[in-house]
This record gives structure tokens, C-alpha cells and sequence, in this order.
């Protein structure tokens, strides 16, 4: 497989383009995700990936670093998602898998370029000359919009590996620029005007070999262990990310790369994440708001409220209180209450009847009479309506 393949998808991706442009959609339309293998990002690595299986390489993606890693892989390829060195743990354990075993290889990229402002560059180039000059002002825009955030996004870490063991950079404050002229071994056929390699942060070079100069300044060196294990590194990405590969004059660079490790066919690991030895900082906790002026005031009180509403719904602990009495152990409630109903509606004489009956059948010896018996009931007319309401009570006679 040859290179050049990459040529028509590029240029069928560079069509979709346009017919995003003329839909009036801007730079969210295009996946800007870094260093994956599997996205079909403008900054991944799919192509890479495929050009080192062309060449006979077994590939894999780790996203940890493992010793089953350690075991398998010949060759590490680390597109880092932030500038300048590695992160020291991670430094230590890749020199350590370098050191332990020789004839081993590595390539790391630091981030210090976004393929996007060059994306936009080649969608403009790929219009036609007598066409649309709207469209071709708003490739024009986007690129130079993308050309203002390129470069480093990646925060660095906090503590970077020792420079005796991998490298240092020479960090600008200046916006990136374009090399006016190419250097080194691998700049042989290799057109400036045409390749267009940009250059932000250069390496500082010691007793490495530069392989790659832009405007003298160092862009890839290497070198060469005790035990014959060896480092690649480049100053940025900007010729063997999938968007930089547009170009056809960077496709020979990204070629060279590969051919860096040998002909032999070998274990080939494509590392990529941020978090490889450790897992990813937990969300911060809400309480961390206290600390916050003047939402700390504001979380408390309304921690404060919820709490008390929480409380207000809580079942509440201790001894039941026991339910009011009944009556139900008392027989008489029955008909006292069936009286009191009887008298509140005027049927005072019904209630006594009523009563009587009940005396009757509970004191059978008894032989009090009180009011007539349920024979001979008291008309309802003979009931005073002024008389005050009827009391059981002043029916009972024991």
C-alpha cells in the first residue's frame, strides 16, 4: 500500500466540506478530537495506523499502561495530548519498559499542533478558481479563525520527566509560524513552499541526532540507549495527523516515520488518553462550594433547608401513644349511643323504649321502671320540643 492511497478519501472528505460550507455550518462540523485511532477526527491518527500495517506491523490501542502492554508491544507510539515532555510517572515507566529489554523503540509526539487552520487551508485551495468567491472568502474566515487557537490545548502536567532521560523544549510566547526552509537527513526532496510545516516549540538537542530542521531550528531528533533501544520524538504532529496528511507534501515525512522503526514486521501499540497509569480526577464535591465566595453562603442555607425538610418528613421515633378507648369492652355503649342519636332527632321516647329493653335484658330481677315500656311508647307529641336534650345518663338506675 502506498501513501498516496490517502489521496482520494482526502479529497472526498474535502467535497463534504464544501457542501458544509454551503449549507451555512461552521467549525463544530468538523471532529477536532485528539491523538484517537478509531475517530474520524482531522487530529487522529487512523491513517498513521494504517500506514504502519501497510507496511506488515501488527496494531493495537492502549489506553493503559500495563505490563501485558509491556509484554506484547516492540514498538510505542505516544501521540501526547499535551505540549513538551511526558508526564513523569509516565516518562519513568516508559524508560523503564526501554531499558528493560533492548532493541525496543518509541515515538512521541508532543502536541503543539491542531490540524484544523491547515483543513480549512486545503478546502480553499480545492475550490475551484472561477467559482464561488462567497465561499471561498468563508474558507478564508474559518481558517483564520482555526489559525488563532492552534497549537497547544493540553494543559501541561505538573511535573514532566527528566530531561537526561527525554527532552527538553524551547517554549515561545510568539503565535506559531510557517518554516521558510527544512533541514536534516529528512528533509531530502522535501519542498518548503509546498509542505508548509509549522513551527511553535522546538527541542533543545544535546548529544541527539536531528533528523528534521525547520529555519534551524530542531523539529525531530533521536537517539540511541545502552542497549540498543532507540527514541524518536517530534516537536508536533503536523505531519502525521490525519488533517495534515491533506497535504500531499507532508505524506513522504509521515512515511519516513514509519520506516524509522525497520522493515521488519513488529507489535506496534498506539497509546492514547491522558489518565494511563492512574484514573481520571473524580468530580469536584459540592462541599468544595464553601469554600466559594459567595455561593458558600448561598449552598449552606439551602443545605440547611434541605436538612430540615428531610426531618419533617422522617417517621417519627419512639413509643406509639395508644389510640383513644372505644368503648367496645362497655355493652352499654351500644345502646347509649342509639339513644343519644334517637333524642338529638326528637324520638325521645323510642330511646327510652329502647333503654327499658336493655334493663330488662341485663338486670332481669330488676324491677325498676323508668319511663313507659316499649308496649305502650309515648307519642312523639307528648315530647316537649323545649326540653333540653336527652342525657342517657338520666335514664340510668342501678
Amino acid at each position: 500500500m502506498n501513501i498516496y492511497c490517502c489521496k482520494k478519501s482526502a479529497l472526498a472528505t474535502l467535497l463534504a466540506v464544501v457542501v458544509l460550507l454551503v449549507s451555512g455550518c461552521g467549525i463544530r462540523a468538523v471532529d477536532t478530537s485528539y491523538g484517537r485511532t478509531r475517530d474520524q477526527s482531522i487530529n487522529g491518527t487512523g491513517t498513521l495506523v494504517e500506514l504502519f500495517k501497510a507496511q506488515g506491523h501488527t496494531v493495537r490501542t492502549a489506553v493503559r499502561l500495563s505490563d501485558e502492554l509491556a509484554g506484547w508491544a516492540d514498538v510505542i507510539v505516544r501521540i501526547s495530548p499535551y505540549p513538551g515532555p511526558p508526564e513523569k510517572a509516565e516518562g519513568d515507566w516508559y524508560f523503564h519498559w526501554l531499558s528493560q529489554i533492548g532493541e525496543r523503540q518509541m515515538i512521541y509526539v508532543a502536541r503543539d499542533y491542531d490540524a484544523l487552520a491547515d483543513y480549512w487551508q486545503e478546502v480553499r485551495d480545492q475550490l475551484p478558481k472561477g467559482g464561488d468567491q462567497e465561499l471561498r472568502a468563508r474558507a478564508e474566515k474559518l481558517r483564520a479563525e482555526a489559525a488563532k487557537g492552534d497549537g497547544q490545548e493540553g494543559s501541561r502536567p505538573k511535573e514532566v520527566a527528566r530531561p537526561e532521560e527525554w527532552f527538553a523544549v524551547n517554549t515561545s510566547k510568539d503565535p506559531g509560524t510557517t518554516c521558510k526552509s527544512l533541514e536534516g537527513f529528512w528533509s531530502q526532496g522535501i519542498d518548503p513552499d509546498r509542505v508548509r510545516l509549522p513551527r511553535h516549540e522546538t527541542l533543545k538537542v544535546e548529544s541527539e541526532s536531528v533528523l528534521l530542521e525547520g529555519d534551524e531550528k530542531p523539529l525531530v531528533i533521536d537517539w540511541t540507549l545502552f542497549n540498543d533501544s532507540r527514541v524518536l520524538v517530534a516537536a508536533n504532529g503536523s505531519f502525521l495527523l490525519n488533517g495534515a496528511l491533506l497535504n500531499p507534501a507532508r505524506r513522504p515525512l509521515a512515511m519516513r516515520a514509519v520506516q524509522w522503526v525497520g522493515d521488519e514486521p513488529l507489535n506496534v501499540a498506539f497509546v492514547e488518553g491522558r489518565y494511563l497509569l492512574n484514573d481520571a480526577p473524580a468530580a469536584p464535591s459540592v462541599f468544595a462550594l464553601l469554600k466559594i465566595w459567595p455561593f458558600g453562603w448561598v449552598v449552606a442555607q439551602l443545605m440547611i433547608l434541605g436538612l430540615v425538610a428531610c426531618l419533617a418528613r422522617a417517621p417519627r421515633l419512639g413509643r406509639p401513644r395508644p389510640e383513644p378507648p372505644s368503648g367496645e369492652d362497655r355493652p352499654v355503649a351500644h345502646p347509649e349511643a342509639i339513644g343519644a342519636l334517637l333524642a338529638r332527632i326528637g324520638q325521645a321516647g323510642d330511646a327510652r323504649a329502647l333503654l327499658e329493653t336493655y334493663r330488662r335484658w341485663r338486670y332481669p330481677s330488676s324491677q325498676t321502671r323508668v319511663g313507659p315500656t316499649p308496649a305502650s311508647p309515648l307519642p312523639l307529641a307528648s315530647v316537649d320540643s323545649t326540653e333540653k336534650p336527652f342525657q342517657p345518663e338520666s335514664l340510668t338506675h342501678e
